[in-house]
Formats: structure tokens, sequence, C-alpha cells
């Protein structure tokens, strides 16, 4: 039991961390559909235990600036028209709560000030989507110890044809990107994550899906982080 709730904080925390990173540009045409993306993982860090509880695949439901993203116990639902993030981790299963996080805009922003993006024309066909090329340079978090675990280095591949700038108000790669993200890549001191979209389905989603659960206990991110390092026995 105490080892299956380890994988699951490891997967909540990665879910969170790569579900959950001012341009004037034309606005992107409003999608409605599911993406399905296929994941490969690289990096001495990855253990080879830890590296088969991977998931193979993420899925990304979109209803126009609205996203969900769901993986084991959490889900993560943005809405880049009222510019807030909700995480809800729901660990009722094993004997804990359903946690409920709310990031705003200010929170947001303050979170992905620094952030470099170096456009180009560059780009390539996915599933039939013209896409461009952008490097997206996310500094250390100031309050990490070791800064160069913060930094990240990303690759990414988007459309303007399936959404602007507000279908990725709040995700933690592709906050402030001009438009819909069909292949990337992540570049970190400990871990590389490649993500490419393998399908997309147009449709087969309800706004009600994105709806906020009301039975979650409201928490701050911080106090869930530090909530998590004592499950796992970290000070």
């Amino acid at each position: 039991m105490k080892n299956m709730l380890r994988t699951i904080i490891v997967l909540v925390v990665i879910s969170i961390t790569f579900s959950t990173q001012g341009f004037t540009q034309k606005k992107g045409k409003p999608f409605k559909g599911i993406i399905t993306y296929s994941m490969t993982y690289s990096g001495d860090a990855i253990e080879p235990a830890q590296l088969a509880q991977l998931p193979k695949e993420s899925i990304l439901k979109v209803y126009e600036n609205k996203t969900l993203t769901e993986q084991g116990p959490a889900s993560v639902i943005t809405n880049g028209d009222s510019k807030v993030v909700y995480t809800v981790v729901d660990l009722s299963s094993y004997g804990m709560k359903k946690y409920l996080i709310t990031q705003k805009q200010e929170e947001i922003e303050k979170d992905n000030k620094g952030t470099k993006y170096n456009y180009s024309e560059e780009g390539k066909d996915i599933l039939g989507y013209k896409t461009k090329k952008v490097e997206i340079i996310a500094p250390p978090k100031e309050d990490e110890e070791d800064a160069e675990a913060g930094s990240a280095k990303i690759t990414a591949y988007y459309t303007e044809d399936m959404g602007g700038e507000e279908v990725n108000f709040g995700n933690q790669m592709f906050h402030g990107v001009k438009g819909m993200v069909l292949e990337y890549e992540i570049v970190t001191p400990k871990m590389n994550v490649k993500g490419v979209a393998k399908t997309i389905e147009k449709g087969k989603v309800k706004e009600t899906e994105f709806l906020i659960p009301s039975d979650g206990t409201e928490i701050t991110m911080e106090a869930f982080q530090e909530e998590m390092k004592a499950l796992r026995g970290e000070e």
C-alpha cells in the first residue's frame, strides 16, 4: 500500500508539473474535441521502475478555450476565458482527501514571468495541420535550492487553426504560446519528455465535462506540495 501511494504521488506531481508552465495576435479558430499524444521519456535520473509507471499517452480534451487533462487521480482544468486553472487531486480511495487547487491569473502570470519565446516560420505538417515552431525557455524557479532543477527548454510545434493563446492559458508548458501545440519536447537537467499528437477527434466533448467539483477540499499549491513531501517522508 505504501509503495502504491508513493507511485500515485509521483504520477500526481508529474501530471501537475507537465500538465499544469502577452502577445497581440489574430484569434485562432475555436476547437472542440480530443487530442491524444504519444509520450516518451529519457534521462539518467529516471529509474526503470519509475519509467514503467509513466503514462505512454496523454489525452487533452478541448472545449474552445477550456482544456481538461486527466492522469491517474489528478485532473487539470484550464479556462482561458475566465483566466483561472483548477487542479483536482482525488486521493479519497486511498483514505485521504479530494483536493481542489485554484490558481488565478495574477499567480499564473507571476509563475511564468521571465519565460522567453523564440518563434520561427519553420514548421511541419502534423495530422493534416500546418504548424510553426517555437522555442520556450523557462527560467529557474526562485524558491528551488538547486536552480538548475527548475530550468527547462521546450521545443514545440503549434497551429493557429485550433485556437489562439487563450487555449494555453495556465498550461505550465505552453502558457503564452499562440496556438494549439501538437508536438513538443521538454529538456531539463533531470529528464526529457516528448509528446506527439497521434489522433485528433473533433467533437465528442461536452461543456459539462469541464465543471469544477463542489466536494473538494480547497488548498493552495504550496500547501498541497508540502503535504505530498510529508507523505514521501521528505523534510
